[in-house]
């Protein structure tokens, strides 16, 4: 039976999950353990912190390349996320913030998106915590955030981001949240974490009800928490409501191919990764789900 990289990921997080479980249980914080704001280990270091490990023409060669003007890397790095170009992104971005502006907000995100792109949410919630805590107010960057900590099945910091998001959001500035909105996951007293999504999903529903016009990135995190919850039908229908607003965007055109393959659909999936290759063509994850549905 064909399975979507995407669906094996869900199936890998519930599995986390219960590591977790276990923690807490030997009175480990594991919210903590996750989510502190830790130093990120750039995996391409600046000349200035490897130049002792070279000898002089691969110093000079490194220098040459990194002594662009410092508003050239986050250009380049742009430049290579939207070419599919992720490891050459991360390495610029890196740079950016080594060489330019270590507090560049958005450097921060997109070093987090290009993670997530890769699979690898942890990478990816420390860069964008990192986003945050410079730039508190970044729409973007706290769903972003919000989306990955789902991935990681951490409920509670799942809907602080995406309370953030709301509140922070100028689309949303006119919407109440009550206690019923997100009482339960606030409170603490969730064990198993069940109510702390039905918490999420009720935020995200009263969202879209709030501005339906423009629901396109609500939508989107809904698909990932029906995925994670396992309501398949759901997520389709929230990512096809998604891309009702947003046709050109890759991600969804995949995120819908995976979870329609979860749900032994694949007949219908290979449209939808064939759609994201259109749109991406260096999109190695899409190419693998592909793969893996024929």
């Amino acid at each position: 039976e064909a399975e979507a990289e995407y669906a094996q990921d869900m199936d890998q997080a519930v599995n986390d999950a219960t590591n977790l479980a276990s923690a807490v249980e030997t009175n480990e914080n594991v919210g903590d353990a996750l989510t502190a704001l830790q130093p990120y280990e750039f995996i391409h270091k600046a000349a200035s912190t490897t130049a002792s490990r070279m000898d002089s023409s691969q110093r000079a060669d490194q220098q040459q390349q990194e002594q662009k003007p410092l508003q050239d890397w986050m250009k380049e790095g742009m430049r290579q996320f939207e070419a599919g170009n992720i490891k050459e992104a991360i390495r610029a971005f890196e740079m950016e913030l080594q060489l330019g502006n270590e507090n560049n907000a958005k450097a921060w995100r997109m070093l987090g998106r290009c993670h997530a792109e890769n699979d690898q949410d942890r990478e990816a919630i420390l860069c964008l915590e990192h986003a945050v805590d410079r730039d508190p107010y970044s729409a973007e960057a706290l769903l972003d955030l919000g989306v990955s900590y789902v991935n990681e099945l951490n409920h509670e910091k799942a809907l602080e981001s995406l309370l953030s998001w709301i509140t922070h959001n100028p689309n949303y500035a006119g919407m109440e949240l009550t206690d019923d909105n997100y009482g339960a996951a606030s409170s603490g007293d969730n064990e198993d974490g069940g109510e702390t999504f039905d918490e999420v999903q009720r935020l995200l529903m009263k969202a879209v009800e709030y501005n339906p016009s423009d629901a396109a990135d609500v939508w989107q995190a809904l698909g990932v928490v029906f995925n994670v919850t396992r309501d398949y039908n759901a997520a389709v229908d929230a990512f096809e409501k998604a891309l009702q607003a947003q046709p050109n965007d890759y991600q969804l055109w995949n995120k819908l191919g995976a979870t329609l393959a979860n749900s032994n659909r694949s007949e219908r999936a290979l449209p939808a990764y064939r759609e994201a290759l259109q749109l991406k063509p260096k999109y190695a994850r899409a190419w693998l789900n592909m793969a893996i549905s024929h």
